[in-house]
């Protein structure tokens, strides 16, 4: 490459004007070449200790600036910065050159391509330091040095809610507790424990006013939760997510599945049933009445409708808790807080009249948790209560976490979760 085409490379590369150069100059060695380049001083000189005006020249001093461009790959690039000795108070200081952060060899262009890659929860600091040519450790420093998320204050709906982070460098703790903004979709705050103590402590510090512009709280059925609640969110509505009401419901079905198919022999047609096409006793998202197609092991055409009477009827218990299970879930898509309580009610009569061990435990949280349950019912701005918006980005957040096998700094790891989900927090200083 000629020496003017470089000239013409490198204001495009750092968006510069020609006039911005005061000179550039190429030298060519064995097996690369270094290019020279000065920047011209637009502004008025000023001590940065003194704020004195009257200073001396003092020289460059010359620094190797990393750039985002795919052209440029057995060249290196320095800037020539001028040096001033200040008059006044005899400090010497250093002009700021506009197109890398002071002190610092990374154009302001490869900071804003590492921290726009770092918005993608399926790229590490790794995979980011193969794509851009930077170390995975000047990666790590960048996100670090120009993140700065702090708390966002409590909104008039939450959701509390938690996600698994194995490798946790605060106290042993497998759980980091997150809060989320219910009707934004964003992530509040992060804390590394999800240990009610730990709770108490980072709500303690909040203003009660704050805290009392909460009208509505969604958890999941974690006693320490509710316990939070009742003491921080005073006047809030507290709420149990209707998704893991019906997950435990269907771990219970579950279970009396198992019992019911480890009684037959596994060779049996019972237990080829049980075990084969046991989704349809769950996924309700199925055409039932779907095309049959033909079946080797019971030498006929059947259909799912077909295949899910032929499972409900190896066991009468079995048959009744399906029923009840397809129940509840009518229950639960289609009352109102209106007629919540004494529709719950009704359905928990004939849990306890179907007298299936299986369902003992779910009987137990609908007693326990019923006005949390009733409440689920409740609507805000339109759209029911429920921890739906933290179930969605918690897929993102575990993506994020098994793509980077665990961020063990819990403080990294808040940050660079809440960078991937609430695309915000980016500053340059």
């Amino acid at each position: 490459m000629k020496d003017h085409e470089y000239d013409k490379l490198i204001t495009n590369i750092l968006n510069i004007s020609p006039s911005d150069i005061e000179q550039l100059s190429v030298t060519k060695e064995e097996d690369e070449t270094k290019i020279y380049l000065t920047i011209k001083n637009h502004k008025t000189v000023r001590c940065p200790y003194c704020s004195s005006y009257r200073y001396l020249s003092n020289g460059f001093y010359k620094r190797q600036v990393i750039i985002d461009n795919d052209f440029i790959i057995h060249e290196k690039l320095f800037l020539k910065v001028r040096r001033y000795r200040c008059s006044s108070c005899g400090r010497s200081f250093s002009d700021k050159a506009g197109i890398v952060p002071n002190r610092k060899k990374t154009s302001y262009k490869m900071v804003y391509r590492i921290m726009e890659l770092l918005k993608n929860p399926k790229l590490t600091f790794k995979s980011v330091s193969e794509l851009t040519g930077v170390s995975t450790q000047t990666v790590t420093r960048i996100f670090d040095s120009h993140t700065h998320i702090p708390r966002i204050p409590f909104p008039e709906a939450i959701c509390i809610d938690e996600v698994y982070t194995k490798l946790n460098d605060f106290k042993n703790s497998k759980f980091s507790c997150i809060f989320y903004d219910f009707y934004q979709h964003r992530i509040l705050d992060i804390l590394p424990c999800r240990r009610k103590h730990n709770l108490r402590f980072y709500l303690d510090k909040i203003d009660p006013k704050e805290r009392d512009r909460v009208k509505f709280v969604s958890i999941d059925m974690y006693q320490p939760y509710r316990d939070i609640a009742r003491i921080y969110f005073k006047k809030a509505i507290i709420c149990v997510d209707s998704f893991h009401v019906v997950s435990h419901l269907n771990d219970d079905l579950n279970k009396l599945r198992i019992r019911i198919m480890n009684s037959y022999d596994p060779q049996s047609q019972e237990y080829y049933l049980l075990n084969r096409f046991k989704f349809l006793l769950f996924d309700r998202s199925i055409d039932l009445e779907n095309k049959g197609r033909f079946n080797k092991r019971l030498g006929r055409f059947l259909n799912y409708s077909q295949l899910l009477s032929l499972i409900l009827s190896i066991d009468k218990q079995l048959e009744t808790a399906y029923n009840l299970k397809e129940l509840y879930i009518f229950f639960n898509s289609t009352a109102d807080y209106n007629s919540a309580s004494e529709n719950l009610d009704m359905i928990i009569d004939k849990f306890i009249q179907a007298d299936i061990p299986e369902f003992d435990e779910f009987i137990t949280l609908q007693k326990n948790w019923r006005n949390e349950i009733i409440n689920s019912f409740s609507t805000y701005k339109g759209r029911r209560l429920n921890s739906g918006v933290a179930e969605s980005i918690n897929h993102t957040v575990s993506t994020l976490l098994y793509n980077t096998r665990g961020i063990r700094n819990s403080e990294r790891r808040r940050k660079r979760i809440m960078y991937a989900v609430n695309k915000s927090g980016f500053t340059i200083q």
